[in-house]
């Protein structure tokens, strides 16, 4: 008999609680939940970035206007400035919440690859090409095995 899917809340709950265990299987829900949550913050840096790079562009665009003018443009230069700091900022963030979630999503994935029967082992050829971490993610995919396998008992079928 099936349980039920893990919520969003559980799902990450559970993904932090077994940081870096690469052992055992890991349903669909859980493994979709947490990476939809890994990628919010990404999707918003990423935005972020966007508007104060197009504003930051902008106010070159202005700049080179004006000098070419022989207006003064020490204002905008100041504007710049803090759109390039703001960059920077968002840019540490960006890569610290990568090395913070980076053993958590490995795990993850391969107590996913686990549930449907593939060794982990499958995420080396992402390293080898960059095709290998796509095939990886469309074998997590598929319903787990309803039967323990060599990897352990079901998460989403449980035997009473």
């Amino acid at each position: 008999m099936a349980t039920k899917s893990l919520t969003f809340m559980e799902a990450v709950k559970t993904c932090f609680k077994k940081y870096a265990t690469f052992k055992g299987r890991a349903r669909r829900s859980e493994f979709w939940w947490f990476y939809l949550f890994l990628c919010i913050p990404n999707w918003i840096f990423s935005c972020i970035l966007y508007f104060t790079g197009s504003a930051k562009q902008a106010l070159v665009d202005q700049a080179t206007t004006m000098a070419f003018s022989g207006q003064d443009i020490s204002a905008l230069a100041a504007q710049e400035e803090t759109y390039a700091h703001i960059n920077l900022v968002l840019m540490i963030l960006m890569v610290a919440w990568a090395l913070f979630t980076l053993i958590p999503s490995l795990a993850a994935w391969v107590r996913r690859l686990h549930d449907v029967g593939k060794s982990g082992n499958i995420l080396w050829l992402g390293l080898l090409c960059g095709i290998g971490f796509i095939i990886a993610l469309v074998m997590c995919i598929p319903d787990g095995n309803p039967e323990p396998n060599q990897y352990g008992e079901s998460p989403k079928y449980k035997l009473e």
